[in-house]
């Protein structure tokens, strides 16, 4: 378009020639974008959205039509994933890239995991553009689908015009960039710089991964900026500006559901494997899309029936591992066990006690490619409430408690 948009300014010999600017044009484009589904892709959709609600009571489906009667958007739902998000709608991750390039409009899913681990839909759209306007259709649309109640939290990329319409339909919704998508960045952000290598992205990542509280953290921004003179980096100061959005530090305090550094691409990717193909057409794929659900839920029935008939033994005869087999779904309870085996690795030394507040130093080591790294927490146990906190945040982020709290637990015999 800038091509173009340079080629109407030559030939009208300069910008004082032309009636318009380039962000006209632009606008023009946005506002006369409709999907563009190809042969017989408007007759799959008609007739899936027909015999999904013939089938199912629950189905929610939108359509966005402009001035002249042609479809932009499509928003769709059924009623199986309408009801999952009642249960597990805490957290979303919404991810445009998926079928972007296969057929030159965005598949736009809303997508959650369930009490196995495993990716379910909370809704989907086909959107022409991805502009503010088109993002805040969707979102109010969805939002109109799930009875107005908003997700705690949704995990994106940095899409400004994401970020314009999350922060207007979900305002109290916490809102996280892919801290993947950030680092995947690092090479082609920063590799032109005189002092990029290796160790500047090592260390990066230390800062970023490694502090404790927010204090620590700007404390090491600030170290990185002058070791490797990079002030006056504008990708790092946006960064930076906006680092409550991605650096782990301060999102701790809320509940992530293991998706925070979730490749969401390519959770999409597994979750149409063997249903989509480089050579799929959209009339093929929505016709698999239904398939993809069914199956989904076939997968989902199999392992509720599994926690609820197998079991999986303990590792120790610790009392609180045995409430953890009781309470737990066994993909969980086996991502519990990987917290008490490291018990072994963390020592915990009480430093004070105020009050019923006990404060404790935990020493952890951790497998770091070929090297241990030894790391050291602070946790606190408060007596007369029975509530931990620990500073690595595993709990708030993920629902389970780590292995330093674990340490105490053990200790305190609790």
């Amino acid at each position: 378009m800038a091509k173009r948009f340079n080629s109407l300014v030559v030939e009208a010999g300069g910008y004082d020639n032309l009636p318009f600017i380039e962000k006209d044009v632009w606008n023009y484009i946005d506002k006369a974008r409709v999907l563009r589904l190809g042969k017989g892709g408007a007759d799959a959709l008609r007739q899936y959205f027909e015999r999904m609600q013939y089938k199912n009571d629950g189905f929610y489906s939108s359509m966005d039509i402009d001035d002249e009667g042609r479809l932009k958007n499509v928003f769709w739902a059924d009623g199986r994933s309408r009801a999952a998000y009642g249960y597990f709608g805490d957290v979303v991750t919404f991810d445009t890239t998926y079928l972007t390039n296969r057929y030159g409009m965005s598949f736009a899913p809303f997508v959650g995991v369930n009490h196995h681990g495993q990716s379910i839909f909370f809704g989907a759209g086909l959107i022409s553009s991805e502009n503010t306007d088109t993002f805040f259709w969707l979102f109010e649309t969805w939002l109109k689908c799930i009875d107005g109640r908003a997700p705690n939290a949704i995990i994106t990329d940095q899409d400004r015009a994401m970020k314009n319409a999350i922060a207007i339909v979900f305002p109290n919704t916490r809102h996280k960039y892919c801290l993947w998508h950030i680092m995947r960045k690092l090479p082609e952000k920063l590799g032109s710089h005189s002092k990029y290598t290796d160790s500047l992205t090592s260390t990066l990542q230390k800062y970023v991964y490694d502090c404790q509280t927010s204090e620590e953290f700007e404390k090491s921004w600030e170290v990185l900026l002058d070791t490797f003179n990079l002030h006056e980096n504008a990708w790092l100061q946006s960064l930076y500006t906006e680092r409550m959005h991605w650096v782990p530090v301060y999102l701790k305090d809320r509940f992530w559901a293991e998706m925070s550094t979730t490749q969401i691409s390519e959770s999409m990717n597994a979750f149409f494997d063997g249903f989509v193909h480089s050579g799929t057409t959209l009339k093929e794929f929505v016709d698999q899309f239904d398939n993809a659900l069914r199956k989904k839920g076939e997968n989902e029935i199999a392992a509720d029936f599994h926690s609820f008939n197998r079991t999986t033994p303990c590792i120790t005869h610790l009392p609180m591992e045995k409430q953890f087999q009781q309470l737990y779904t066994n993909s969980k309870f086996k991502e519990v066990q990987t917290e008490v085996i490291e018990i072994i690795y963390s020592h915990c030394i009480l430093i004070k006690t105020e009050g019923a507040i006990s404060t404790y130093q935990v020493n952890d080591q951790l497998q770091v490619e070929d090297s241990i790294k030894r790391v050291t927490y602070q946790a606190y146990f408060n007596e007369d409430e029975c509530e931990v906190k620990c500073m690595c945040g595993l709990f708030e982020m993920m629902g389970i408690l780590c292995r330093h709290i674990l340490a105490i637990f053990s200790v305190k015999d609790v």
